[in-house]
């Protein structure tokens, strides 16, 4: 029997960059300090100065929507928790948000 086995990997676009001679010559050494190829530190480089700020961005925005749209708290809070259970877990199913006593 012959099993395969895959990785996920994602799909890859090459690009040409121009770089000056200092410029390759140093990120050449620090992908030799680091024990990685040229192309990782390249892509490392974008995913942490131009992808990166751009992701806490949105994920800063997300926030201050969610933060900002604030629901009023229930006025039974006992009566909102049986609801929340009941649609969570089901109507027929017991629970209990209490503890149980110990030694009981």
């Amino acid at each position: 029997m012959l099993i395969l086995y895959t990785k996920n990997v994602a799909k890859t676009r090459k690009i040409q960059v121009t770089l000056e001679d200092s410029q390759y010559e140093a990120l050449a050494q620090i992908a030799a300090r680091d024990g990685k190829k040229l192309a990782a530190v390249v892509r490392e480089s974008v995913v942490q100065y131009c992808l990166g700020p751009e992701a806490k961005k949105a994920k800063r925005q997300a926030l201050m929507a969610l933060l900002t749209e604030s629901a009023p708290p229930p006025e039974d809070y006992a009566a909102w928790e049986r609801q929340y259970l009941d649609l969570r877990f089901g109507s027929e199913t017991r629970h209990s948000t209490r503890k149980p006593r110990q030694g009981s």
